[in-house]
């Protein structure tokens, strides 16, 4: 029950055993998932972002170890909620808009696939943490860019 639980968890619901590019899949999802969030409020409160970031970070370490022990693979494909943890991270502080999420979500991946220095080194930590740090990461890079574009467009 706990496996089941835990691949149910890392998985996003199933969606990183959907064939062809499943972290692209579930940023895109996540995307979706917080756009409808905000709409449903018209705002989301910076300490619920930052909480459901921590939140899916711990969770995302507990089961993707457990998936990852079960499979015998260090990173499995089908383990997406890393995905979700820095697609969420990219989004924080920022004015829920279409060039935000679009541009937020091809920058996520972008540093994601790529993984520049130090993100690949963070890939090498142990038991759930590397698997999720390296995403993490990530998502503050996009964060970090989409910040100096809002920034610049106000000015």
């Amino acid at each position: 029950m706990k496996n089941k639980l835990s691949l149910l968890i890392a998985s996003m619901g199933y969606i990183g055993m959907i064939p062809g590019a499943p972290g692209t899949y579930a940023s895109i999802a996540t995307t979706l998932l917080f756009f409808l969030a905000y709409r449903s409020s018209h705002r989301i409160l910076p300490e619920l972002h930052l909480s459901a970031v921590c939140l899916i970070s711990v969770i995302g370490v507990l089961t993707s170890a457990e998936v990852s022990r079960n499979s015998g693979l260090e990173d499995p494909q089908l383990v997406v909620i890393d995905e979700a943890a820095g697609q969420l991270l990219t989004f924080l502080f920022l004015p829920v808009g279409f060039v935000n999420l679009l541009l937020g979500t091809l920058l996520f991946r972008t540093f994601d696939i790529w993984k520049p220095f130090p993100i690949r080194k963070l890939e090498a930590l142990k038991n759930g943490v590397g698997i999720m740090a390296d995403d993490l990461l990530a998502g503050v890079y996009a964060n970090l860019i989409l910040q100096a574009v809002n920034w610049g467009m106000r000015g």
